[in-house]
């Protein structure tokens, strides 16, 4: 399928935060795009020689299915039904403003501690290959003791990825505990942000082509400030993940063991390279549309110059055709047998004289 030009590009709209303006704290109020299809609570449980994956039908299942042995994932994809998500929230026993957060989906990335759970806001980034638009959507996990649970707003490409390993007992994964599988989790979302890192890189390459090949192109300019935007929304998430993994690094919780804890600092080391990778961006996007500015001008110069020689050819043949035009009596050309012709060739010579000047000054 072609894709759309970048003018006509429109990026997934979430709800305005102001739509919740006077209601009580705690409200939910889903702020997300909707899903077309409805919500799915998958449930995972593993440890180094089991497998175990079915759908839950009800929130009431959560707590057996908690207290089965091993490592137990519990993902929720699709936020829209309020209901449904309240009485999963219930069943974890998360806070009402933690249930609200989740469910308001223009929530900053950042780290909550509820209680006996950590619970990290983190935002999923992937490239629409129908329209070409840079999605991006809310991912909530809660770390609790023996069991990772995921609020998604759009299934994440990541988590398949992950799951599909679980269920083949690939990567160490099946050998730890929960806490690993959020680095896992984390590592992989930020993986993907040097994904589509790279196709921004690619796509200012272009741009810096059309803007050198053909700095006329309207085009040009919508896709420079679309590429603005989508490098402002990834540092605007990079940003504070990397605080996020600098406290997990550092936090002494018992939901933590030590050795994962070095795993958040690779995954920290890995978010400044995308910060440092975003910033380099930027610059170039600045120096395209400097680049880009540049050359429209000095185009525009040359129209300007093209238009002001022309004029100034037939300004002196603008007052000759003046001043022969005057009705006086005693004008001894006027009766000339070749005065018209004579005329002609004053000013053709005229012309020719300034055009050969213009030439050597090399403003033709």
């Amino acid at each position: 399928m072609s894709q759309q030009k970048s003018h006509g590009k429109h990026r997934r709209k979430h709800t305005r935060s102001s739509h919740k303006a006077g209601l009580p704290p705690g409200s939910v109020v889903y702020g997300g795009v909707e899903r077309k299809v409805g919500p799915i609570l998958r449930a995972i449980r593993y440890d180094t020689g089991s497998f175990e994956e079915r759908i839950l039908h009800s929130p009431q299942e959560i707590a057996p299915f908690l207290a089965l042995p091993g490592v137990k994932w519990i993902d929720l994809e699709g936020l829209a039904d309020t209901k449904l998500l309240e009485a999963v929230g219930h069943a974890l026993k998360l806070h009402p403003l933690l249930i609200e957060d989740i469910a308001n989906t223009n929530q900053r990335t950042k780290l909550e501690e509820d209680g006996e759970q950590l619970i990290v806001f983190v935002r999923d980034f992937e490239r629409n290959k129908e329209t070409g638009v840079l999605d991006d959507a809310q991912v909530a996990i809660a770390l609790g003791s023996g069991f990772i649970f995921t609020f998604c707003e759009l299934p994440p490409s990541e988590f398949a990825v992950i799951r599909e390993r679980l269920r083949i007992g690939q990567g160490l994964t099946r050998q730890n505990g929960a806490d690993y599988l959020l680095y896992r989790m984390l590592d992989m979302l930020v993986d993907q942000y040097f994904i589509v890192i790279d196709d921004v890189n690619d796509r200012l390459e272009v741009l810096q082509t059309k803007v050198l090949e053909t700095p006329g192109d309207k085009e040009i300019l919508p896709e420079i400030f679309e590429t603005r935007q989508e490098l402002l929304l990834l540092r605007k998430s990079i940003l504070p993940l990397r605080d996020v993994l600098s406290a997990l690094e550092r936090r002494e919780s018992p939901l933590m063991h030590p050795v994962t804890r070095a795993y958040f600092r690779d995954v920290y080391d890995h978010t400044l390279h995308v910060a440092e990778s975003i910033d380099t961006l930027r610059d170039l996007e600045t120096a395209s549309l400097d680049v880009y500015l540049s050359r429209l001008s000095l185009r525009q110069n040359d129209v300007v110059r093209m238009l002001t020689v022309i004029s100034t050819i037939f300004l002196p043949l603008t007052f000759l055709a003046g001043i022969w035009g005057m009705n006086f009596d005693v004008m001894p050309e006027l009766r000339w047998q070749y005065g018209y012709f004579a005329a002609l060739g004053v000013m053709a010579v005229l012309a020719v004289i300034m055009m050969i000047y213009f030439k050597r000054q090399r403003w033709l």
